[in-house]
């Protein structure tokens, strides 16, 4: 349906608006195979056999750590003055062991969080003054993997060759001031819900045969 520009207009006035503006918005990709050593509380690996190990892993920080350096890009057929961006990234991952005891009793151990820290370039539409920020999505793609791996159990350790795959949401931001056909909302009426005593209902009578009229 089309819309009565006319009609808008006496139904909106011009308001001013401070937003976030989205520079730019592009997801990128962490991919890494590492061989870290895992620490285990004292004594929680002694004995376990039949050993299952994974990983979980959470992206615990994306920042910039270099000036941005501006570039200049084919994008179709425009040449394009872009920037590029340096990110660096700390992530964290958990090592999970499954096994069984000496008394044949099945257990589950966590390791201490392992660290581990990676820099990556990212071409962005990031003029000076706007923010860079990046945040792991939120699905199924994120995965975290073990291989191979070596136990010393009397070190509470496990060493474990381990793929790591997070993919992240980076957006490029600035705040601006905005001059849009708007009105102000209002807040909607208190909503009043009282209980209400019973009233007794008598049933419905019959005149046409009690009571006789005499």
């Amino acid at each position: 349906m089309p819309i009565n520009l006319e009609q808008f207009a006496q139904q909106f006035d011009p308001e001013c608006i401070q937003v976030c503006k989205v520079y730019d918005w592009t997801t990128n990709v962490i991919s890494l195979t590492d061989t870290p050593t895992f620490t285990f509380s004292p004594g929680s690996l002694t004995d376990l056999t039949n050993l299952q190990v994974s990983c979980a892993v959470t992206l615990l920080e994306c920042v910039e750590d270099a000036p941005r350096r501006d570039i200049e890009c084919v994008v179709g057929d425009q040449s394009v003055s872009l920037q590029v961006v340096t990110l660096s990234k700390t992530i964290q991952v958990v090592l999970e062991v499954t096994g069984t005891t000496g008394t044949g009793t099945q257990t589950t151990v966590f390791s201490d969080p392992v660290l581990i820290s990676i820099s990556e370039e990212v071409i962005l539409c990031a003029p000076e003054g706007t923010t860079v920020c990046c945040n792991p999505t939120q699905n199924a793609f994120n995965t975290c993997r073990v291989g191979a791996f070596t136990v010393n159990a009397a070190a509470s350790t496990i060493t474990a060759t381990i793929g790591l795959r997070i993919c992240q949401s980076i957006v490029v931001t600035f705040d601006v001031i905005l001059e849009v056909a708007a009105r102000f909302c209002q807040p909607r009426p208190e909503i009043i819900c009282e209980d209400e005593c019973p009233v007794d209902v008598f049933p419905p009578q019959c005149p046409a045969v009690f009571p006789i009229m005499g």
